[in-house]
């Protein structure tokens, strides 16, 4: 990731959230500001930011509710949350939802800086991969053109396993408890793992308007993404 990230701001209370939005914006390309739950939400599914500072207590939709609806479909997006000291106990009962961090408020403008900047350089660190002209892996998600490809679930799920080693060849039965890590692997898991890969690559094909087979298959070694473009 070379440009400057961008983030969703959740807070219920205006002063605070013109405020420390004020002070970030010189580490985001854009922040985008909710006032409730369901803003943020509409707002995560329009813009896909990179980051996520959510209040625990918002109306509407409550952050860790908010955070359970956006893990199902973006498991590792980064996710500070704001929290009262009253609060703590509902945390520690979030530990599943797998937060990057939180800060108690009234928030330290030094300590909201030191653990944004750490997510920012956590995100930098992810390898971005460059399958196709402008098609990219960017640690996280797939983008075309600078802008977001819609993946279900199991294809997120793929990509992200496969684009951890680019190259290397992955066992199809490593691939299936990634991508069904709920589910008991059985015979039928072969044919779906075949065919989530088949339209994957044709999807791709078909945004990049190319038949291009991103994915490549062995019969005896499993699956890898295709060596990166140089």
């Amino acid at each position: 990731m070379t440009k400057k990230p961008t983030l969703l701001y959740a807070e219920d209370n205006k002063e605070s959230r013109e405020n420390y939005a004020f002070i970030l914006e010189e580490y985001f390309s854009e922040i985008y500001l909710a006032s409730n739950g369901k803003e943020a939400l509409k707002l995560f599914q329009q813009h896909h930011p990179d980051i996520l500072l959510l209040d625990i207590s918002m109306p509407l939709l409550n952050g860790l509710d908010l955070v359970k609806i956006i893990r199902k479909e973006h498991p590792n997006i980064p996710i500070v949350m704001l929290t009262a000291h009253a609060d703590k106990e509902k945390l520690l009962k979030a530990v599943s939802l797998k937060l990057d961090g939180y800060l108690l408020k009234p928030v330290d403008v030094s300590e909201l800086q030191e653990t944004l900047l750490a997510q920012i350089r956590k995100l930098m660190n992810n390898q971005c991969i460059l399958l196709d002209k402008e098609l990219l892996w960017d640690g996280n998600e797939l983008q075309y053109k600078n802008h977001i490809v819609k993946l279900t679930k199991k294809e997120h799920l793929l990509m992200q396993h496969l684009c951890r080693t680019p190259g290397r060849y992955i066992s199809h039965d490593e691939l299936i408890l990634h991508i069904w890590n709920d589910e008991m692997p059985n015979f039928s898991h072969n044919k779906k793992l075949v065919q989530l890969i088949y339209r994957l690559n044709k999807k791709l094909s078909e945004i990049v308007q190319e038949n291009i087979h991103i994915i490549e298959n062995s019969y005896t070694h499993g699956y890898r993404i295709c060596e990166p473009k140089d």
